[in-house]
């Protein structure tokens, strides 16, 4: 007995030492993942499996997450083609991503709804130090934004500001707002009134400006716009504005802020992420009530309390124009160094949503901009204490539904746009074809079936009882050949009318076209540049000139920083030294801008390339890189205005690199003697020195190239032989008295 149960015992499996209850847990967990991701291999082998035209227009979903409902919807309606899963080549049209560009980064080809870097450039400190350059160079158009401090690294400049206000005892007594730099629905944002209350312990950096009070209010609660923009493409570029956005309010009747509300942000911050969570939330289903409304409904309760709505409208169009020019710059940065030239890659559009706030004079204040604002149509409702639940929001759907699909319409390809839209129409004609021709064929009339009742009465003879029952028959017969005749006629009218009615083909075409029209026509989206304000805003597009700079002496591709190589290629092929700008200046300027803009970018200091990021003294960053182009503007390229020195700057470096003229090549001795007018002799032309060919290649002016082109150029004058020669320094001429002009060697420019 006891040896069967040791025998019993050696059979049984050890048990684990270090049980835990967690184990089946987790067993649990990754058996429905590999369940889930067995089904998912299943619906995706048996979606590659159906044929899909190569006209279909498709879009990947895959990586949509909170959007999907939306742009399912869109999707169906179009009648496009959805891959909720991805397709194996990644091959579609659109890749929708939820969050950033780097997403899925197999993607070659195709449409990405992203730019590459849009969230680092639309964070708090890169959006409104772009912001600050371009009021900087133009300060009376980019005053739309309120004063911003960049902590810890600006604090010193802060604190002396308050210091400032209250010495000179400002009424009502300033306040700030505190917002972290790349922050978002509302988190870690509070207002202060002291420097302070500022905590720099966590080691972020945040953006300190100034708070706007004296807001425009609608029944006494403070709000802000959400506009949505769709930036299409950078090269060229083209944004449009979507007509029609939401208008977010607080939950608390707005006061102005003293020490005891300072700290109530229900009413003082507007974010939805926020008063959502607050007991006095209104959920309205109204258009122009509860704590989320429709744009048009705030800007027709504004013109019914006798305001110019337009000018509203008007004026945040045109903030929205001068943002996106002053943002593509770094934009065009970024892009090169996620997709160098050369370098299959897909192209990328986005929407954009930006934060408009209301003064009480109404004008607007650009917040912030959001780089993935939330698409989603449903919203949380707390059915009991503590548990919500999602449900969907009609003002979300009305706003949000027509603005992913009008999207797609100007994103896809517009080849295959065109296909589709041929095949649709052949569609809807081959159904209204079918229509009419089953409205012409007449039906067959219906057969009446005579019912008759012989009421008999007993107290009547027998030819009573027939006599009645004959003039009854008769009656009825009468009645019946009445109607008869009345049914025939109305019979023939109908089938006149039918035919009047049958379309022709030109007919039905036309209706169908029509159709189309109407369907563009009622777009929400309206496009702002370059059909408004392409003159109004080609002035303020000198930076993207600047980042062409930037970006041709980046030297390694895909960088984002420029180094100490690259910064004396730059000056010496611009000719700065021509200017006085010595070896050891630049050095000195390239030093002393690298050092300022870690200090100012401590989160953000990455290297040459994209995947080193963390490492400091690595490089200058764009925005250095048009720190020192105005600083050389300023000392070398004196001007009235910062404006005109910069663009001086910039016209002398690009003439020397020859990026303005495309027909004139570097270093192409046929091409200098033909717009010099001269005749090239290749052996002899080879035999001069360098240094004759570069002093050549600087000598030839606008003037110069535009002379060139005239036979019989005037007699020079003897001052102007004078200030060529002593320009070219080829000899010592010192004018005499009696000298002849006729004597003086000739220069190339007077033969």
């Amino acid at each position: 007995m006891a040896a069967s149960k040791s025998l019993l015992d050696s059979l049984k499996k050890p048990e684990p030492t270090n049980f835990r209850m967690t184990d089946f847990r987790r067993e649990l967990h990754l058996r429905h993942k590999r369940e889930e991701h067995a089904k998912k291999e299943k619906l995706r082998a048996l979606q590659e499996s159906k044929y899909v035209s190569r006209y279909a227009i498709t879009i990947d979903t895959s990586r949509a997450r909170s959007n999907c409902d939306v742009l399912r919807m869109s999707i169906k309606e179009l009648g496009f083609k959805e891959y909720p899963f991805g397709r194996k080549d990644n091959c579609c049209d659109v890749h929708w991503h939820a969050c950033h560009f780097e997403e899925n980064p197999e993607v070659f080809g195709g449409k990405v709804n992203k730019f590459p870097g849009m969230s680092e450039i639309c964070s708090k400190m890169t959006l409104f130090r772009c912001l600050d350059i371009m009021r900087d160079l133009f300060p009376t158009d980019y005053d739309f934004y309120p004063r911003t401090w960049y902590l810890p690294a600006q604090f010193h400049e802060f604190s002396c500001e308050i210091r400032k206000m209250h010495e000179r005892r400002v009424k009502p007594k300033p306040t700030f707002i505190i917002k972290p730099d790349t922050g978002a629905q509302g988190d870690g944002i509070y207002l202060l009134r002291e420097p302070n209350e500022y905590s720099s312990l966590s080691g972020k950096c945040h953006v300190a400006q100034e708070y706007m009070s004296n807001v425009y209010l609608i029944d006494k609660f403070k709000f802000d716009f959400r506009i949505y923009v769709l930036l299409k493409s950078l090269e060229p570029l083209e944004f449009y504005i979507c007509q029609e956005g939401l208008a977010r309010f607080s939950t608390l009747p707005y006061e102005n802020p003293t020490n005891k509300n300072i700290h109530e942000s229900f009413m003082h911050l507007t974010n939805y992420s926020l008063n959502k969570r607050s007991s006095t939330f209104n959920r309205s289903d109204r258009d122009d009530e509860g704590s989320k409304r429709t744009l048009t409904s705030v800007l027709r309760r504004i013109a019914m309390n006798g305001h110019d709505s337009n000018k509203v409208w008007k004026s945040i169009e045109r903030i929205v124009c001068k943002t996106i020019v002053a943002i593509v710059p770094e934009m065009k940065v970024e892009y090169q160094a996620a997709i160098p030239p050369g370098k299959t890659g897909p192209s990328c559009f986005q929407v954009l949503g930006f934060d408009i706030l209301l003064l009480q004079n109404l004008k607007p204040i650009l917040l912030e901009i959001n780089a993935s604002p939330s698409l989603s149509l449903d919203s949380e409702q707390e059915v009991s204490p503590g548990v919500f639940e999602y449900v969907l929001s009609p003002k979300d759907e009305e706003v949000k539904y027509p603005l992913i699909r009008d999207t797609l319409l100007h994103v896809v390809p517009i080849d295959k746009l065109k296909y589709f839209r041929k095949k649709k129409k052949q569609r809807l004609l081959k159904k209204l074809k079918a229509s009419t021709s089953q409205k012409s064929k007449r039906p067959d009339p219906p057969v009446k079936q005579r019912t008759s009742i012989v009421i008999i009465k007993a107290d009547e003879s027998d030819e009573e009882k027939r006599e009645v029952n004959v003039t009854q028959q008769m009656s009825e017969m009468h009645m019946d050949v009445d109607s008869h005749g009345d049914s025939t006629a109305r019979d023939v009218n109908s089938d006149d009318e039918r035919e009047s009615n049958i379309k022709s083909d030109t007919e039905l075409d036309e209706e169908v076209d029509n159709y189309f029209e109407t369907k563009l026509r009622e777009s929400c989206l309206k496009q702002l540049y370059p059909a408004i304000y392409d003159e109004e805003c080609e002035r303020y597009r000198i930076l993207e000139r600047v980042a062409g700079l930037f970006i041709f002496f980046l030297g390694i591709r895909g960088s984002l920083r420029i180094g100490p190589t690259g910064f004396r290629t730059f000056a010496r092929k611009c000719r700065l030294n021509r200017k006085g700008m010595t070896n050891a200046s630049v050095d000195i300027m390239y030093i002393d801008l690298q050092r300022r803009w870690d200090h100012m970018n401590p989160e953000r200091t990455s290297g040459s390339g994209i995947k080193s990021i963390g490492k400091k003294g690595n490089g200058l960053c764009y925005q250095g890189f048009l720190d020192a182009c105005i600083e050389i503007a300023r000392r070398k390229f004196y001007a009235p205005t910062k404006i005109e020195m910069l663009e001086n700057l910039v016209d002398h470096c690009e003439l020397n690199l020859n990026l303005r003229d495309n027909d004139l090549a570097n270093n192409l001795p046929r091409l200098h003697f033909r717009r010099l007018g001269l005749q090239y002799r290749q052996g002899s032309m080879y035999a001069m020195p360098r240094r004759v060919i570069d002093q050549m290649t600087e000598e030839t002016t606008i003037e110069d190239l535009l002379k060139a082109h005239e036979k019989k150029l005037r007699q020079p004058s003897r001052e102007d032989i004078e200030a060529f020669l002593r320009k070219s320094r080829r000899m010592i001429y010192q004018p005499s008295s009696g000298s002849r002009v006729i004597s003086v060697t000739k220069s190339p420019d007077s033969e």
